[in-house]
C-alpha cells in the first residue's frame, strides 16, 4: 500500500509510514516504535482517496529491530465512518 503518516501517543509525535492495511489493522513503520498495549493516532491518506482519515488503534505486536522494517502493528478501535469501506476500495484499484 505505502502511506505517509502521523502519529501520536503519550508524549511523541512523530511520522511513520502505512506499509500494510486491511479491514482489521495495520502495519506502520516508524523510527521509535510505541509499547504493546499503547494506543496510537494515526492520520494518514489512502492512495486511491483523497480523503484523510483519522484512526486510532491499539499496538498488538511490534518490531523494534534496526533494519528498515520496525515497526509495529496495530488493530483499529472503533475505526472512523466510511473509512472500512475505503479499504475495501483498495482491492478494486
Amino acid at each position: 500500500m505505502g502511506a505517509p503518516a502521523s502519529l501520536k501517543w503519550a508524549e511523541e509525535e512523530i511520522a511513520g509510514f502505512v506499509e500494510l492495511i486491511n479491514l482489521a489493522g495495520m502495519y506502520v513503520t516508524v523510527p521509535k516504535v510505541p509499547g504493546l498495549g499503547e494506543y496510537v493516532d494515526l492520520v494518514f491518506t489512502l492512495p486511491h482517496t483523497r480523503r484523510s482519515f483519522r484512526v486510532r488503534a491499539s499496538v498488538v505486536h511490534t518490531n523494534a529491530t534496526n533494519n528498515r522494517r520496525t515497526g509495529f502493528g496495530a488493530r483499529f478501535e472503533r475505526p472512523p465512518l466510511g473509512f472500512l469501506e475505503a479499504i475495501r476500495g483498495l482491492v478494486n484499484h
